[in-house]
């Protein structure tokens, strides 16, 4: 009777677990409070093999039992460390639309709190520009997870991946996934037909243009890309193609020049905060979207300050550890 009861216990365990985690199909925004407030997406789909969930695109390790759920996500400090939280919560059984729970952070047992909310569809709405002209410093990059979803030739590109490769060590613009997560300021300038971004990193100048325009069929690629806006509502829609080949962030993962990356960029009721949703699209790399949320906080006071980078350090270092002949060799094999 006993192995009986514990037999009939695990199967409604099991029945419990499958019946939680088709509540939790589909798209959730997920709210991060630890050391800031950082936002990202989180995805739970059915698979071959029961379930798999995703934050910001990337595969993450989880439990299930009952409606509580425990994962662990991956992500890099601004020193470019890779670390890990791990994240406890449960379900609202009662109306099944949000959940919530605590966060402790691996290396040095930080806490701090999240909450998931489903992302509904959203429903066209007519053009209301807002003005989001000035300058804007930033307040997160978000979650920045770091292991995503790659194609096989991502992969073996990330396993190769040196710092070598990295173009910002040279003073080079690291492109636009990567430069809008960047922690220096940007001045936006707006009129109805344009949107123009300067950012104080690389001295990067982005034009968004919202004249109806399509794109170009014979343009040079660039590490900004070719953007083109509309609003929905009180949110500026962009769409950047003709991108240069280029990294997610500092751990290699690749851009390819079919890439095409749309941004949602919304403002605060109060007009003192700046929200971009930036999803990637790019199958030759990755086998789902990548998701990054930025956001920014208003400052009037700031300025956009001279952008010193100096290569020399760089190649004199190579030089210094007899690296110089490998850097070249990487190079000739990018091209």
């Amino acid at each position: 009777m006993k192995t009986t009861a514990k037999v009939l216990g695990f199967l409604l365990s099991l029945s419990l677990a499958s019946n939680c985690l088709a509540q939790l199909q589909g798209d959730w925004k997920l709210t991060v409070t630890h050391d800031v407030e950082r936002l990202g997406v989180l995805t739970v789909e059915e698979s071959d093999d029961g379930h798999q969930v995703f934050v910001d695109g990337g595969p993450v390790a989880f439990t299930l039992e009952g409606n509580r759920l425990e994962m662990d996500a991956d992500y890099r400090d601004g020193g470019g460390r890779l670390l890990n939280r791990h994240f406890t919560g449960t379900l609202d059984r009662d109306n099944g639309d949000s959940w919530s729970g605590t966060l402790v952070a691996d290396h040095n047992g930080s806490t701090g709190t999240w909450r998931a909310e489903r992302i509904l569809t959203e429903v066209p709405l007519p053009p209301t520009p807002v003005d989001i002209s000035g300058i804007w410093s930033r307040i997160s990059a978000g979650m920045e997870k770091v292991h995503l979803d790659y194609t096989a030739s991502a992969q073996a590109g990330v396993e190769d991946y040196s710092f070598l490769d990295d173009p910002a060590l040279r003073c080079i613009s690291p492109a636009l996934v990567r430069i809008s997560g960047w922690p220096y300021p940007l001045e936006i300038l707006q009129n109805v037909q344009q949107v123009t971004i300067l950012y104080e990193s690389y001295h990067e100048v982005r034009r968004i243009f919202l004249d109806g325009r399509d794109f170009p069929e014979s343009f040079p690629s660039s590490a900004m890309g070719y953007s083109i806006g509309h609003w929905e509502g009180s949110t500026l829609v962009v769409e950047t193609s003709l991108l240069k080949p280029s990294f997610v962030d500092q751990a290699g993962q690749p851009v390819s020049e079919n890439a095409r990356v749309i941004e949602r960029i919304t403002l605060s009721d109060d007009g003192q905060n700046l929200r971009s949703l930036l999803t990637l699209h790019d199958p030759e790399n990755y086998l789902r979207p990548i998701i990054r949320f930025r956001q920014w906080r208003r400052t009037p006071e700031a300025a956009i300050m001279e952008y010193d980078c100096d290569s020399y350090p760089f190649f004199r270092g190579l030089e210094l550890e007899g690296k110089l002949d490998e850097y070249w060799e990487r190079m000739r094999q990018l091209q």
